[in-house]
């Protein structure tokens, strides 16, 4: 077994969250290891795309969470070419949440992430997913730029 045999790689479908996962394919082929791709679809973009909107708090999850499979199909595709193992999935909450929790639930022994995470005002008020996972992981966390 190589050094790493549990890989968890949150994405959300931006540029770095694919950078990362072609950096992860390439650890997960060398090391022989389990790769997760992992989306969650946060519940605050959610409530947020609600007050913006006339449509229903489930239909706005149903659209984000098509968009996410869209873009985890992608990711997906690019994975196979290493020839990996590989699980998707798409969990609702609060990112940074899900993300240790998933983590450690399921025995993850490093993380792979991009820059992802909040903009603007948010990211002063909340900061971002990548560095409340960075602070809280009890594993080691690769941040993809």
């Amino acid at each position: 077994m190589g050094l790493f045999d549990k890989i968890l790689v949150p994405v959300d479908g931006s540029r770095y969250s694919l950078d990362a996962v072609h950096l992860a394919a390439k650890i997960a082929r060398f090391h022989g290891s389990e790769l997760k791709l992992f989306h969650v679809l946060d519940l605050l973009v959610v409530d947020k795309l609600k007050s913006f909107s006339k449509k229903n708090r489930g239909s706005i999850g149903e659209e984000l969470r098509h968009d996410a499979h869209g873009f985890l199909k992608d990711m997906e595709y690019e994975i196979r070419k290493e020839k990996v193992d590989l699980e998707v999935l798409i969990k609702e909450g609060v990112p940074h949440e899900a993300i240790l929790k998933e983590a450690s639930s399921w025995g993850a022994e490093l993380i792979v992430m991009g820059k992802l995470g909040r903009r603007g005002i948010s990211h002063i008020v909340l900061g971002s997913v990548t560095e409340r996972v960075v602070e809280f992981s009890d594993v080691p966390v690769l941040v993809v730029k």
